[in-house]
Formats: C-alpha cells, structure tokens, sequence
C-alpha cells in the first residue's frame, strides 16, 4: 500500500522535523513511524490473502483510513511550517504568537497520541490474523493456458494485420538481428492478440516456410528452463523432463533445433529481464537463419527488451467488423433477419464495446437464443465490467501484476469521466498532488518521476490513442479499461452527474476526489446533502469544460462550509468562464498543490487566464514552487511581473493567446531550471535580447516554440546559454524572422528542427551540417529556403544531407 510507504517518508522530512521540534511531539512521531514500518512488512502478505480472507480485507481498510486521517494532522504540521516561514516577522505579535502556538501544541499532542493509539491497536490486529513479513511483494494472478487452434470462421477484421505479421515472418533482411528475429503483437486485454497469433500460426503459407512450430503459453514468470522443457516436450514427445540438468536439457534442444529454420510463438508475455532474454536466445543459437519468434503481450516495454522490429500495435475493430462478429456470436446463421427489434439494440450494445473482440463476442454469446426484449435491454443499460462474465478477470491479470505505485496511479484515473481526453500535464500533476509520487531519493523532480510512471502504464497498455502536442500528451482510456478503474478505485472516488438529481446519487463518505460532469447545473443556493458527509476530500474537478452562472457560489458554498476541505490538494476549475473571483475563504486550503485559476504558497502547477492589463505586485513571483506556469488567452494582459526570476524551480513556461503583450521582463534568462520554452500568438510581443551566452542564462533548456510573433526578427542571445541542451526547435509563423542563430551549429543535442510560413527565411545557416544528432527537419512554406532543397540538388541540400527524416512543404524527401 502506497499509503503507508508515503506517511513513512513524510515522517522523517525535514519540514516536519522542523515543526515537531519545536511543538514537542517528536517521540509521537518517533512512535509511529516505528509501528508502521513494522505493518509495512506485512502488507504484501496482507494484499494476497485479502482476496480470500475477509478479516484481511477489513484490516487493510483500517489501515488505509489511518493513513488518511494520520495524513491530515500531518497536513497541519506542514502549514503551520510553512506559514512561520512566509509570515513577516513582527515583534509586537509575540504574546499571541506564543499563546497560539500553545493552544496548537496542546491540539496536535492530543491528536498524536490518539493516532498513536489507533495504531497500536491495528498492530495487535495484525499479529491475531498472523501475517508474515517474508512474503515476497508479487501479487498472485489466475494464469489461463491458451493453445494454437482456432475457428478461421470465428476471426473478423484481421486480414491486414494477418497479411502484415506474415511478411515479417517470411521476410529474409533481418540484417543485425542475429538467427532470432522478434515480431511482438502489442495490445489491452481483449483485443484479439492471440486469436491473431493463432490464426497465423495456422497458415498453410508458415507451416511449409518454417521446418519446425513451437506454441509456448506463457507463466506469469519467464522461466528460461522451463521454456527450454516446454520446446523439447513439445518436439520430440519426449516423457517429462523435469527432472533434468539445464546442461542436459540445452544439449537435447540443440540436437533437435541444429540447422532448422523454427517458429516461436510465446503468448502472454507478462515480465522478461533483458538477462533472461539473452540467456534463452544463446540457448537457441544451434537454430538456422531466418527463425522468428512471435511474442504477443499487454506490455510495449517487452518490446524494447526482446522485439528486433517496431511492435504490431493491434487496433480496436471497427464497428462493422464488430457487429458482424456479435451476430455471429448472439444468432445462428441467417435468424438475426427476423429479429430487427433486437438488432437495434445489438448495435447499442455493440457500441459499448468501443471495438474490443471479447467484449463483443462474450455479450454476444450471453444474450445468444435469448429473443425477449427485456434481456437485450437489460445488458444494454449495464456496464460491462458489472456482468458476470470473464471480461474483468481477463483485463485484471495486468492490473494485478503492477507494482502498488502504478496501481494507485491508475486507479486514481477513474476520477474522469468516460471518453475523456486526458493530457499528462494534468494527470501527473494530481498524482503529485495527492503523494502518489515517490521520491527516488535523488534530484530527480516529481514531475519527472510521474512522467516515468504515466510512460510505464501506457506501455502497459492502459493508455491509447497517445497524440503529442507541444506543450502535452493527449491520450485516452478505452471504456473497458476505464471500468477497470472504476472497479479498483471503489468508493475513494466518485463522478457525479449533475444531470441527474444530484440529491439522490450515491456518493460514499470515504470518497476523496470528486468530479462534476456540468458545471453549469450546478445548485446556486444549497449543497447536496451527500457532500457535507465528506471528510476526505483531496480533489475537486470540473473537467468538462462548460460554462455556466452557479460555478463561483457553489465553489464559495463548498470552501466556506467544509472545514475538511482544508485537506484540499487538486481544485481544477480551468474553462468555467463563469467564476470572477476567488472566495477569501480559499486562502484556507493550505495543502492545494494544484490550482487551475490562480495560486497559494505550495502550488507547484499554475494556469491562468485573466482579464487585467498587468499581475499585481508580488503575486506569481511569490509562488516559489512552481514547477509549471500557463499564462493564455490573456486578451488584455500588457506586461508579466517583474520577480519572474523568483520562480527558480520552474521547468515549463507557457505564454500564449496574449495580443497586447508588448514584452517580457529581462529576468526571464535567470530562470535558471527552465527546460520547455512555448510562446504563441502574442502579436505585439517583441523578446529582450540581452546577452550571447550570458553565464546565468538558461542552461537547461530542452524545448523552444516561437508560434505567431510576427514582431521577431531573430532569437534573442539569452537562448545561447541553451546550446548545450536544446533538443527541439520549433517556429512557426513569424513573418519577420530574418535569420536563424550562428550558434545552431553548437546545438549538438539538438534532434528536431521545424521552421514553418517564415517567408523572410533565405537560408540554411551553414553550420547545421555539423549538428550530428538531428533527427528530424520540418520545412513547411518558407520560400527561398524550400526552393533551395526541394531538390537533392539545391544549394543547401549538402547541408541537410545526413539528417535521416527531412519534410519539406508536406512531403517527406528522405
């Protein structure tokens, strides 16, 4: 549980030590941290049996609301440090000062020694119920054995991918692969990655390609001796071979593998170690040249540890192919004809499937001789995933086999509503928000962290249709595996639908975070009843962006009311148009790390729109950890504020959509952290030029966009300091930029150049031949300088020669 991992950490953190000190409880502290490292060591054993013993079950829930509610007298701690750090020191305050902290000191050690108390008693629990600190931290999966037959009749809409993966296998260029190349079917649960492995495995064209065929069901656990066993049972019929020698078992596979052209397929890849890879591939060097494997998995990171080729990434069916495959599952031969009614609903229902083969062939086959109306319906109105079928146990293998991090982080998905386009911005910065992230112990900030985890759960495949945009990642959830978050989150979140009567939804009283389908149906004048029983409440969002009259009361109505909102740590209000200001009460939600509007001392994510000409004065500078800034769609916004350089965490700076912006304040080199750089759509703005390669000018800056700034004529020096760094360039439309900086040639770790409708553009500068690590070069509209290497033979061609990918004016040339 990452809950107890998390409270650990916070124990020991500097700030708190600071606080406790000075309060007089650090032996409470001491305490707890001692008890719950030795729950800690027991709470994988816990994991495991709470599937089957119900006492566990109901401990682990007593463990998780002590770790909610020990986070939140920690929270108090933690604001009053950083409130005696930003309070102006005042001596004619010092009687109320002192008498304010006694009465603070007298409050938090009752709450210590309650929680102390608690704890104790979940301890003795724990030791009654006999759980063991030596059990391994691996969840235990149901592992279903699959096999190479399959009805060719019974596989819709995979001819192309069929088509596709038999050209590789059959393809003779595998230069540098070695004897073993390596074809990996990638997708979620569902989607038909064995069914297309089985039906190429079959295909007369393989069987006479290949002299011999191995199907390999996968374990859980990539065993390479148990491999190597499976192959040689599998070929020479050999009587079991248990127990034999690693060396006897490798001898008798070479005898029968020496000089064969073989066929692999290992379905179900869950986990492989490069080591374990290597060790099965040295074992089948004895095959000949022009042997495959074929590995279908959940995980696109198994790839990079065996695949020799780019993954085939299988795609969702299309609706047609769907439909055709439900009738084909819910109606005998020809019959679907007599029964129009319940077709109607069947192309719901299949609708609801988002194009996933077993959810449509298992709802198929349950309502198939099944003609009354009520029964169609009835799975039309359900979620999938409530049905008793095996579509949740099937989907659940790869949930289980993450480790506790990435399981709350998916879980903490299900706070969105279905069909929702995420961004990884946002969701990375909820996950910090609420201690989802756990240090490394190193430098490495969070944001980082979480960006390593969101790429693990998409390679996972738990994210699709992953579209990069400058300043984000734009992803989505397939419904299936929108209901799998849903499922494993439980009651800790909650969408409610304010298009229904919001007075008589379920929302449960252990719920943390919450979101608001409209925001425009909001109640002005009362709050649901439901809400005021909420005491845990860490995140609040309205993330359809609608506008609407009731946003600004009803956030008024939640902050002032609930005094746990306090515990607040994520208010996403980005696109309610409606909310003029900020009620003073918000000022009271001391943990918010994450504020879509404006900020308080611990934000580390900010993005803003405003309506006035300038920031006020010690506003923005004073929000010291910021890690992110969006400033956009600012229409009257003229100047920034001039204690930019204050903002020395920040890593991302956005500006766009702010047409009166003439400048910006000269600080904006010192931003010392700075690593992405996007300004767009500021007509008026001209960039400070300072000085070439000033020593404290950016020096970690990785990405640069200049989109729309028509008043730029070249880059501004400052950028220099960046050489070193920069990785990504992008300018695109800015009409008056004359030339591109000498010092491009010293970017050598640069990898993507675009240069877009810069008519004023003439050339190339010469010293781009020298940038040995670009990759790509985009040149879309640029006049002269298209016409001198839209030919191979241009003037400027021989600069560009040896970049692997060029584009120019839409057309790929190499």
């Amino acid at each position: 549980m990452t809950e107890v991992v998390y409270l650990v950490g916070r124990l020991v953190s500097a700030a708190l030590e600071e606080i406790q000190k000075l309060l007089g409880v650090k032996g409470d502290q001491d305490k707890l941290k001692n008890l719950l490292e030795m729950i800690e060591k027991t709470l994988a054993d816990a994991e495991q049996k709470q599937t089957t013993n119900q006492a566990v079950r109901i401990w682990l829930s007593k463990v998780k609301d002590f770790c909610y509610d020990a986070e939140d007298v920690l929270d108090e701690f933690e604001a009053k440090a950083l409130w005696r750090r930003a309070r102006p020191k005042r001596k004619v305050h010092y009687w109320f000062s002192w008498l304010s902290n006694f009465i603070f000191q007298f409050e938090m050690a009752n709450k210590m020694k309650e929680l102390r108390k608690r704890l104790l008693e979940i301890n003795e629990e724990k030791n009654e119920l006999h759980l063991s600190s030596n059990v391994c931290d691996k969840s235990i999966v149901q592992w279903k054995e699959t096999h190479s037959f399959v009805t060719i009749s019974n596989v819709i809409g995979r001819n192309k991918d069929k088509q596709r993966i038999i050209e590789l296998l059959m393809r003779t260029d595998d230069d540098g692969v070695g004897k073993v190349g390596v074809i990996s079917i990638v997708g979620m649960g569902g989607i038909g990655k064995t069914t297309l492995a089985k039906w190429v495995y079959m295909d007369d064209r393989i069987s006479k390609y290949f002299d011999l065929k191995v199907w390999l069901s996968m374990s859980v656990d990539f065993e390479v001796k148990k491999i190597i066993r499976d192959i040689i049972e599998s070929l020479s019929h050999e009587a079991k071979c248990d127990s034999w020698s690693l060396e006897k078992l490798q001898n008798h596979l070479k005898s029968i593998v020496e000089n064969k052209r073989c066929l692999l397929v290992m379905d179900n890849v869950w986990e492989v170690s490069r080591e374990n890879w290597e060790g099965l591939r040295d074992l089948l060097e004895g095959i000949s040249e022009g042997s495959k494997v074929i590995v279908t998995s959940w995980n696109k990171s198994i790839v990079s540890t065996m695949g020799t080729v780019p993954p085939h990434n299988l795609a969702n069916l299309s609706q047609e192919d769907s439909l055709t495959l439900f009738v084909k599952c819910a109606f005998d031969q020809g019959q679907e004809k007599n029964h129009p009614d319940l077709m109607a609903i069947g192309k719901e229902i299949v609708s609801k499937c988002a194009g996933n083969p077993m959810a449509v062939k298992t709802l198929g086959s349950l309502l198939y001789s099944k003609t009354k109306l009520s029964n169609w319906e009835c799975i039309r109105d359900s979620e999938i995933l409530q049905l008793q079928t095996g579509i949740l146990p099937s989907l659940r293998i790869s949930y289980d086999l993450m480790p506790f991090h990435l399981k709350q982080c998916f879980a903490y998905c299900s706070i969105f509503p279905k069909n929702y386009k995420f961004n990884n911005l946002e969701l990375i910065q909820l996950w910090i928000a609420n201690g989802l992230i756990q240090s490394s112990g190193n430098t490495q900030e969070l944001e980082e962290i979480g960006q390593q985890y969101w790429e693990e759960l998409w390679s996972r495949s738990f994210f699709d249709d992953v579209v990069e945009d400058y300043l984000f990642l734009t992803f989505k959830m397939h419904d299936l595996i929108h209901q799998l978050a849903i499922s494993v989150a439980q009651t800790e979140s909650s969408n409610v639908n304010v298009n229904m009567n919001m007075r008589t939804q379920d929302v449960s009283p252990t719920t943390q975070h919450i979101s608001f389908s409209d925001p425009s149906l909001l109640p002005e004048d009362e709050l649901p009843s439901y809400l005021s029983k909420l005491s845990r409440v860490r995140t609040i969002m309205f993330p359809i962006k609608k506008e609407g009259s009731t946003g600004e009361s009803f956030l008024e109505m939640c902050v002032s009311r609930f005094k746990q909102l306090r515990q607040l740590r994520f208010l996403h209000l980005c696109g309610n148009r409606s909310i003029k200001k900020l009620p003073n009460s918000i000022c009271e939600l001391h943990n918010l790390q994450s504020l879509g509007l404006a900020g308080l001392i611990n934000l580390r994510f900010l993005d803003i729109t405003t309506k006035q000409q300038r920031f006020p004065e010690k506003g923005i500078g004073c929000l010291t950890s910021l890690r992110c800034l969006i400033i956009g769609d600012c229409k009257n916004l003229e100047v920034l504020f001039n204690d930019m350089e204050s903002l020395m965490l920040l890593r991302k700076l956005f500006i766009g959509g702010c047409p009166k912006l003439a400048s910006l304040p000269q600080c904006i080199k010192n931003l010392k952290a700075l690593e992405n750089l996007w300004i767009c759509n500021c007509e008026n703005l001209k960039l400070p030029e300072g000085e070439g390669d000033e020593p404290r000018s950016m020096s970690r800056l990785r990405s640069v966009m200049f989109v729309g700034l028509p008043k730029i004529v070249s880059f501004p020096r400052w950028l220099e300091g960046s050489t070193r760094t920069l990785q990504k360039i992008d300018v695109v439309h800015c009409p008056n930029l004359g030339t591109l900086p000498e010092w491009l040639q010293n970017c050598f770790s640069l990898r993507k150049l675009k240069i877009e409708d810069c008519p004023k553009l003439s050339s190339l500068p010469d010293g781009i031949r020298h940038i040995a690590t670009l990759r790509e070069l985009w040149i879309d509209d640029c006049g002269e300088i298209s016409s001198r290497i839209a030919a191979r033979s241009g003037e400027d061609w021989s600069k560009i020669a040896h970049i692997p990918e060029i584009y120019i004016d839409g057309r790929k040339m190499k």
